[in-house]
């Protein structure tokens, strides 16, 4: 199953960290530094990673010294609890007060170290993570966790490193350094390596826990180390049962192009990090398969035992990869989900597509596929609000943004090629709201209503609203697929509509293509 919609707290990290450096340009005031020192521990059936942070600053008495989720989207993360995390300083041994915090930043359940006194100096903080355990019988939830693999370790830093305030858009000198053996690699989201070594980077703490990280006997394509000009990395511990190199060199052309098409100008690299999922539940995409996005980068697993296919692993990483330019990061959980699942749905299909990774037929199928899940489904009546609310206890509830928000993203696609005699398309409108939220650091309905309504009227911000209520049932229109497919009623119970080949039209010619 594809487990996305927290990339978007990506997007804010990313928009977080472009304005913190233009207020910050003209300002004297020295940054605070944060150093972070991983070392692995790979002893058979013991795997842990300990984890050092040198902190600059000054912290009260009772003041908030580091926090870290409990749990992300439920899935669960380190838990030092009250013994953890040891600190000091320059008075010696810094005791800390341990404390639970329902809704912390980002609205998640959080753990908080608290200073027992007022500190001096420089802190240091140590701490000792272990891979989760894993319920095979549960279905893949996002990968956030920490998992072991076959000579190494994987999972996100959002999961793994206690950092002050991630809600603040305070800037830091910020340091990762890797303390593994020459013949170790080592990579998160900015860099990669093998042997010790370090990577050195500005921005607010949301640049280094909204990334994912792999350590131990790592594998990559290219071959590590990229260097400094390698934007794009695929790394993994155990060899896959697919092609790899495959995968890797068309997640490269992916990429070139979607850049292209979104007029992303970003220098920053992309990677990409495979690990195994012990799970045997079938999601949508197969047994134990899924993925799930951050900053510049995604986290795919798979269950060797699934044999998901190449076409279902081709779709699922353009899905993931899709969520770097998807940007609604504003508003509740639901109306992120809403745009930011059915954009990624639409456009990655699309653009592979348009790039003739898909070919016209398969196209069709892929996009029948999905629009027969989202007629079938249980929760089809739900508001996104309501699906949203149990979307972790009910798997059809998950998938609801995804169906009802692609099918959505193709009627108006098809409103704005009809009104502007196919001189444009809903892909101006999405480019145009992907710049604004770079620029403004905040993107959510006040940034797309009024593009929206700009490209059409107002009664498409009013059909917006009413999608997302459940009713009536959402049918696409004529010309959502383009001009050579009629939409059909193929099913009563439930309603399903498709979209059929035109009789008599060649749909491979370039006349079909939208």
């Amino acid at each position: 199953m594809i487990w996305s919609w927290l990339g978007v707290i990506a997007t804010l990290a990313v928009a977080s960290f472009v304005e913190a450096e233009s207020e910050l340009s003209s300002c004297s005031t020295p940054k605070p530094s944060l150093h972070l020192t991983l070392t692995p521990s790979l002893a058979a059936c013991n795997y842990s990673l300990h984890g050092n942070i040198v902190l600059d600053g000054t912290f009260a008495q009772d003041e908030t010294l580091v926090m870290l989720p409990e749990t992300i989207a439920s899935v669960p993360t380190a838990q030092y609890g009250p013994s953890g995390l040891v600190a000091s300083d320059n008075k010696g041994a810094l005791s800390l007060i341990f404390k639970r915090v329902p809704a912390g930043p980002f609205g998640l359940p959080t753990q908080a170290w608290i200073a027992e006194r007022a500190t001096e100096g420089p802190i240091s903080i140590n701490f000792t993570a272990r891979p989760v355990f894993v319920n095979t019988s549960a279905l893949p939830g996002p990968h956030f966790d920490i998992r072991n693999a076959t000579g190494g370790l994987s999972g996100s830093m959002w999961a793994l490193v206690p950092v002050p305030d991630p809600i603040s858009r305070d800037d830091y000198n910020i340091t990762v350094s890797w303390n593994i053996t020459p013949d170790q690699g080592a990579a998160f989201t900015w860099a990669d390596g093998v042997g010790p070594h370090s990577t050195s980077f500005s921005g607010p703490v949301t640049r280094l826990i909204q990334t994912f990280f792999i350590v131990g006997d790592v594998k990559g394509y290219p071959s590590m180390p990229a260097g400094p000009g390698g934007k794009f990395g695929m790394y993994w511990l155990e060899d896959p049962t697919f092609d790899i190199k495959q995968v890797g060199e068309y997640l490269q052309e992916l990429l070139a192009y979607s850049t292209k098409f979104w007029q992303d100008n970003s220098t920053d690299p992309y990677r990409v990090f495979v690990r195994i999922n012990e799970e045997q539940r079938a999601g949508t995409v197969g047994v134990g398969a899924g993925g799930t996005a951050l900053t510049r980068s995604f986290m795919f697993g798979y269950n060797p035992a699934g044999n998901i296919s190449m076409d279902r692993i081709t779709t699922l990483l353009a899905h993931e990869m899709t969520h770097n330019w998807t940007p609604w990061n504003f508003g509740t959980n639901a109306e992120q989900s809403r745009y930011n699942e059915g954009a990624a749905e639409f456009w990655s299909l699309r653009l592979l597509w348009r790039t003739s990774r898909l070919t016209t037929e398969a196209y069709l199928r892929e996009m029948n596929e999905r629009a027969a899940g989202y007629y079938a489904n249980a929760a089809i009546n739900m508001t996104d609000e309501e699906a949203q609310a149990v979307a972790w206890e009910m798997r059809d509830a998950q998938r609801i943004p995804y169906g009802r928000g692609m099918l959505h993203f193709a009627n108006v696609d098809a409103q704005i090629r009809a009104k502007c005699n196919r001189t444009q398309k809903l892909d101006d409108v999405a480019i145009s709201f992907l710049q604004t939220c770079q620029q403004n650091g905040r993107c959510g309905a006040d940034e797309w209503f009024p593009l929206l309504r700009s490209a059409l009227v107002e009664e498409a911000v009013d059909e917006w609203k009413q999608v997302s209520s459940g009713h009536p049932l959402i049918k696409p229109q004529e010309g959502s697929l383009g001009p050579c497919f009629d939409v059909v009623q193929n099913g009563t119970s439930p309603v399903v509509y498709i979209w059929k080949a035109k009789r008599g039209l060649d749909i491979s010619s370039a006349h079909c293509l939208v």
